[in-house]
């Protein structure tokens, strides 16, 4: 599992790989690590990272930017940001990322969002036998951006393709029930991975597919997105 870490501040960076150390020994899992102190240098990379853990604010490049190319060359990316000011809290909502940790750093509460980091990662890939033109696709549950209903039956789009499936939506609710979906409103489940931008009613996927948010629904979404990057 390849892990990025960039911050500008080496005191930080090798705190966190100390950290990442630390886990590795107490849980087995083992990371590739590849520390960075400019986001030029990864930019310039072909490296494809599970996980990143990014300072919020850097010279040239901020963390946010970083994070947005990353998630281009990779949707699936973790994304964990460092920061000392909560001013950026918003943006790294719209970002999607799993944890927004306030310096200096609470080692047992990185613990966790690193757990949960793997555990999303772990939990998206239930695969699915789906129908197709005469041809049947196995799709992963992590590359589902979106659900909705067609009468009684469901449209599935993905990152790569859009299926039209016998099975009511009913069923995909009851499968896709991990932190990474969510439902907005009675005729779409969404993965909250690829939500780009949120507002009280509506949402986007991919910066481009717009959903709405029932009326309904506004509570309770808004509480699972906000568990969701809180990791909870």
């Amino acid at each position: 599992m390849k892990i990025l870490i960039c911050d500008d501040n080496l005191d930080y960076l090798k705190e966190v790989q100390k950290y990442i150390k630390i886990f590795s020994m107490d849980t087995g899992i083992e990371f590739e690590e590849f520390p960075f102190s400019r986001s030029a240098d990864i930019i310039d990379s072909n490296i494809i990272f599970d996980i990143a853990i990014l300072d919020v604010e850097m010279d040239g490049v901020n963390g946010l930017k970083l994070g947005e190319h990353l998630r281009k060359v990779n949707p699936h990316i973790i994304l964990i940001y460092l920061t000392a000011h909560k001013k950026y809290l918003d943006d790294a909502l719209n970002l999607n990322a799993v944890r927004f940790f306030e310096k200096p750093i609470e080692p047992q509460r990185f613990y966790r969002g690193l757990r949960d980091a793997i555990d999303r990662i772990d939990n998206s890939v239930i695969k699915f036998a789906l129908k197709e033109d005469k041809s049947t696709d196995i799709v992963n549950a992590k590359d589902i951006i979106y659900i909705e209903i067609e009468r009684r039956h469901s449209k599935v789009v993905t990152i790569n393709k859009t299926y039209h499936s016998s099975e009511h939506i009913s069923f995909w609710r009851e499968k896709l029930q991990g932190s990474s979906f969510a439902i907005p409103h009675r005729s779409y489940i969404v993965n909250l991975n690829f939500i780009t931008t949120y507002q009280r009613g509506t949402l986007w996927l991919n910066s481009t597919l717009e959903i709405p948010i029932s009326k309904s629904q506004q509570t309770s979404f808004y509480q699972k997105f906000c568990r969701f990057l809180e990791g909870k």
